[in-house]
């Protein structure tokens, strides 16, 4: 019996050993967690609207910060997109002939998108003022809004158009195209001066304020990241010729007993930067965590 027992205790202890082999074989380095910082900063010269936060408020990732302000830029957008609905308008009465039940028709469907856009515009404005929504989500509803009255307009005068001919629809075609082109480039431009947050975080210094007039490249805000962390590894020149980064790996806290989801972020000869999630919020600036290949 002694021996059955002591052969038992020979072949577990010879599988533990194998088992923790294995696990040291994935486990590539430690290092210590630290927590971002993310510099925002104004992208042109020009007026601060909509900087509600002070330090220490949480942000979510991808909410808006802040944006700078382009009086001209804003007021060519609305042209712009008033001259789309315009001509959108005389396309489809050229293509329709002029017809007077067509028109009142087309009154009708134009005077509701009005009412629409009007009724939308009036949310955006409220939200944008709280401070609850992109200043470009404001702009949208606005230039929605002008472009919506101008359309209306164009409808109320289709009726005095007569058949047009193949040559000159084509000719309003091409206008048009020309027109919508001129437009999403002004759209690029101003989506350009909206700044949102680049993580999950908190605010932790305060350089300008709303109304305030920024330089291109100024620091606005600085934001230290709350839901991911990141921690540097040194290993061999051979180990990290086998990584690459996007690569998933597991991080592990022993004071926390616990393991977080992490990717490979950064590798720079043998030094090897990890990005951990950190949703949950226990890992601490700091912390000791084991990064090591997923079994």
């Amino acid at each position: 019996m002694k021996k059955f027992i002591l052969t038992i205790a020979i072949i577990l202890t010879t599988a533990l050993c194998a088992a923790c082999a294995d696990k040291n074989q994935n486990v590539l380095g430690s290092g210590e967690v630290y927590f971002p910082v993310y510099k925002i900063t104004a992208p042109a010269e020009g007026k601060v609207l909509g900087l509600i936060l002070e330090v220490g408020d949480r942000i979510g990732k991808e909410q808006p910060l802040f944006a700078v302000d382009d009086q001209q830029l804003a007021g060519e957008l609305k042209n712009t997109s008033a001259d789309v609905a315009r001509a959108e308008a005389m396309l489809k009465a050229m293509q329709g002939g002029g017809s007077q039940t067509n028109n009142a028709a087309s009154i009708a469907a134009a005077q509701q998108r009005y009412n629409e856009a009007a009724a939308q515009e009036t949310k955006m404005a409220a939200l944008y003022k709280q401070g609850a929504i992109a200043r470009r989500m404001y702009e949208q509803a606005a230039t929605a809004k002008a472009g919506a009255a101008a359309a209306l307009s164009a409808a109320q005068n289709a009726g005095q158009h007569t058949q047009s001919s193949p040559e000159e629809i084509a000719q309003k075609e091409k206008l048009l195209a020309a027109l919508k082109q001129k437009y999403n480039a002004l759209m690029q431009k101003q989506l350009a001066l909206e700044t949102e947050s680049p993580c999950t975080g908190t605010v932790t210094e305060k350089f300008l304020n709303t109304g305030d007039i920024a330089a291109a490249g100024q620091q606005v805000l600085t934001i230290r990241a709350l839901e991911n962390c990141s921690a540097v590894i040194k290993i061999s020149a051979q180990a990290a010729q086998g990584l690459k980064v996007g690569q998933q790996l597991t991080a592990s806290s022993g004071s926390l007993n616990k393991s977080f989801n992490a990717a490979v972020s950064k590798i720079e000869g043998e030094n090897v930067t990890v990005n951990i999630d950190n949703t949950s919020l226990d890992l601490r600036d700091g912390m000791q965590v084991t990064l090591s290949l997923p079994q």
